[in-house]
Order: structure tokens, then C-alpha cells, then sequence
């Protein structure tokens, strides 16, 4: 099948239909890798079955299923706009290009889902800000135990969280996730501040949360050598 019929709604999903569902063997593979191409105004989906902190849900919805399609058109430049569209299969993928075909095309950059499916994450913004999701948050009760102590494994480049009410950082819960002050933490273990959002899976074990900073480490290990090599 090279092509397959979708409908997006005003909400920003797309609809598959049953037959769609079928061809794309949406019963083997719940899950969708999104990819977008921001130069060309193309965005790719490839279902699996491989569930990875970036994945996003095809999602039963009466007859069809349904998924999340806004956060991609944001990041290539689409407006919403509801009706009915055709996706092209282009190997793996199956590639969205509005109601045109693209004119040019460019790389392929990995989309990732912002509430991960069945993973707890934690992200750490550019200003030093960590932020547990819903999941992770509730898991430590952050609510009752509002604070937590920072430990730091060089060797594993690994954080291990301690939450409790006797802690030393203090932790902030609202409605959809928590949050707490990170930039020193990283900087009293010679970790810069990430250039943009930092995002993660995490561990929890009882009120211990642990995740690694070892890509995070690695990236601004790569970019302090190029910047040397510059000079």
C-alpha cells in the first residue's frame, strides 16, 4: 500500500480507519516513532512495537484510532486545519506533507512525545529547572514529601533523588507535574546547564528516583573539544 487516507479533527489528531489500521498492522505495532522535516514541511510516521521514551500511542478510538498529530504540525509550520489528507509510504515511513507534496526536503529529526507512554521522565530545562511528570511525580508523592536530596555517581554519570519531608532541595507540585531548582546541583558536580531541554527516563523505587546524565555529559564534553579545536 503506497498510500493511506487519514482525517485530522480540530484538535489536532488524525484518524485511521479500520482499513488503515489494518495495513499498518496497528494491532502488532500500538506505537508510532514521529519524525519531522522542518525544511521540507514533511512529517514521517513509523509504527512499532518498540516502546522508547519518545513514543507516542495509535490510540482506539470508535472505528479507528487516533493519533496526535499537533505538536508535529507546530514544529513544521502547519496550521490545523480538519479534513481529509493522504499519507505516502516512503520505506518504513508514512510521510504527511499537507495537501501538497513537499517542494523540497531536508533531514529527518526525531519528534518526541511530551508525556511518554508507560515511562516515568523528568526533563531539566536551559535555566536548571528539573521537572518530574505526572507519573513520577505521584509515584514519590511530591505533594507530601516536598523536598529531596541530590546524590551524584561520577563513574555511572548517574543522579539518584531522595524525596522525604527533611531534604535540602525544595520541590513544588501542581496539577500536571513538579518541579525544583537543579542549577546548583549541576554545577557543584561540573555539569553546564543544557542548551535546551534535557529529557530523560527515570527509575523509581519507592521514593528513590534515579536517571543518567550521561548523554547529556557526553554532548557538552563534544562541544567543549570542538570549541578548543576551533582556536
Amino acid at each position: 500500500m503506497d498510500k493511506i487516507n487519514i482525517k485530522m479533527d480540530i484538535r489536532g489528531f488524525i484518524r485511521f480507519s479500520n482499513q488503515a489500521m489494518k495495513e499498518l498492522k496497528l494491532d502488532k505495532n500500538p506505537y508510532a516513532d514521529i519524525e519531522v522535516d522542518t525544511e521540507g514541511k514533511r512529517i514521517a510516521v513509523t509504527p512499532t512495537k518498540t516502546l522508547k521514551t519518545s513514543s507516542f500511542r495509535f490510540m482506539p478510538n470508535g472505528a479507528g484510532y487516533l493519533l496526535y498529530f499537533k505538536g508535529a504540525m507546530n514544529a513544521t509550520g502547519f496550521q490545523i486545519a480538519p479534513g481529509p489528507y493522504t499519507m505516502v509510504k516512503e520505506g518504513t515511513r508514512f510521510v504527511f506533507t499537507g495537501k501538497a507534496p513537499a517542494k523540497k526536503k531536508g533531514a529527518w529529526q526525531p519528534f518526541a512525545c511530551r508525556n511518554s507512554v508507560g515511562i516515568p521522565m523528568l526533563s531539566i530545562d536551559s535555566r536548571g529547572t528539573i521537572i518530574f511528570d505526572k507519573r513520577t511525580s505521584t509515584a514519590v508523592e511530591t505533594a507530601k514529601n516536598d523536598t529531596m536530596v541530590a546524590e551524584y555517581d561520577a563513574s555511572k554519570k548517574t543522579f539518584t533523588l531522595t524525596f522525604s519531608k527533611k531534604g535540602f532541595i525544595n520541590v513544588r507540585t501542581i496539577a500536571s507535574h513538579a518541579n525544583a531548582s537543579f542549577m546548583g546541583t549541576l554545577s557543584s558536580h561540573g555539569i553546564a546547564l543544557p542548551t535546551k531541554s534535557f529529557r530523560t527516563a527515570c527509575k523509581i523505587d519507592g521514593k528513590v528516583v534515579t536517571f543518567s546524565v550521561a548523554s547529556l555529559v557526553a554532548e557538552q564534553k563534544a562541544k567543549s573539544k570542538a570549541a578548543k579545536a576551533k582556536k
